[in-house]
Order: C-alpha cells, then sequence, then structure tokens
C-alpha cells in the first residue's frame, strides 16, 4: 500500500485519501515521518507475484545466491556471478528512497529459496521514468522455465497504474544483456 501510495504522489489529483500517524500527504506528496515509518513502507507487501524487498535483504540473495553457485559443483555460466556480484555491490550503494528492489515470488511454484528474479529499479521523479538497473536469477529456480516475461508484465502493469514510464535500457551491458533481450524479442 506504501508502494502505491508512493507512486500516487506524482499524480496531480489522485483523489487518494489516507490517513495516519506516520503517513502525511502534502500537495500530492507522500512524507513519512520518524524511521519506523521508513522502515515499515519497505517491507514487502503481502499477497501477489511482486514484491517489494529492501537492499539488505536483497544484498543477502545476492550473497547467499553467490555461494550457492560457487559450491554446488555445477558449472555455471560467468554471467550469473557476474549478476550476483553487481547486485551486492548495487545493494550497498543504491539505498536512496529513488532506488526500489522488486522481488518476483511467482504463484506457480513454492518459493522457500527465495523469489525467482530480483530487479534494482530506480525511479527518476523529474523524468517520470521507472529505470531498470540490474536483475538477477534466483540459481536454484534455474531448471524452471523463463518467467521473465511474466516479471517485466507485472512491472509494466505497476508502472501504467503509477503513469510513469518503463525503462530498461540500461540492461544494455556486459552480463545483463540477454535481460534485454528476451524483454525485447519475446
Amino acid at each position: 500500500m506504501y508502494f502505491i501510495l508512493f507512486f500516487l504522489s506524482f499524480i496531480k489529483n489522485s483523489n487518494v485519501l489516507f490517513a495516519s500517524n506516520d503517513i502525511k500527504i502534502r500537495h500530492g506528496h507522500v512524507f513519512l515521518e520518524g524511521e519506523e515509518s521508513l522502515i515499515k513502507s519497505l517491507e514487502p507487501p503481502s499477497g501477489g507475484e511482486l514484491k517489494l524487498l529492501t537492499h539488505l535483504s536483497t544484498e543477502n540473495w545476492a550473497h547467499n545466491w553467490l555461494l550457492y553457485i560457487a559450491n554446488s559443483g555445477v558449472e555455471y555460466n560467468d554471467n550469473y556471478y557476474m549478476d550476483y556480484f553487481s547486485m551486492k555491490g548495487m545493494s550497498n550503494m543504491y539505498t536512496s528512497p529513488e532506488f526500489f528492489y522488486l522481488g518476483y515470488f511467482p504463484d506457480s511454484r513454492i518459493t522457500t529459496q527465495g523469489p525467482k528474479y530480483v530487479g534494482l529499479f530506480e525511479l527518476q521523479y523529474k523524468k517520470r521514468i521507472f529505470n531498470t538497473k540490474c536483475i538477477m536469477e534466483n540459481p536454484y529456480y534455474m531448471e524452471d522455465k523463463s518467467e521473465l516475461l511474466q516479471f517485466k508484465d507485472l512491472v509494466t502493469q505497476l508502472t501504467d497504474n503509477a503513469h510513469v514510464f518503463f525503462n530498461y535500457k540500461d540492461l544494455n551491458k556486459p552480463g545483463q544483456i540477454r535481460y534485454l533481450l528476451q524483454w525485447n524479442f519475446n
């Protein structure tokens, strides 16, 4: 709910009324008061396949998955190592409120080993762009069929509902280009 309110804060006359002791809406913008409010706003919402993650949980997933592929005895493509190292580093750097970590937990399977995909997104306020910075895939579910397009569809629905533009051109870099190609050509 906090995530939707955050996006709605960019829409003039969004006609959303919300009252809370910790959240104040002034001039169409959402303001959180107190540290606890910020922490609560970053907790993943219940229900749905797309969940908001914290930078700390994302760093933890990247670290755990990196250890898993290094010690599993199965040879993985170097791109996966790059994904996990990149996300681990980025989750330490990108901690400000304009960066979002979204996890994709498909309803089609039990996700006890974490989300199928984790994406790092940047909201560029003035341009109203929701920019994809990095994606990583859970190594426990690599044997399953790809659900990357479903992940993209959910993010697209989210951005359409929030009236912001969805951009994933930043995936045009080594290690991430396969996600860009799959999103463009499938």
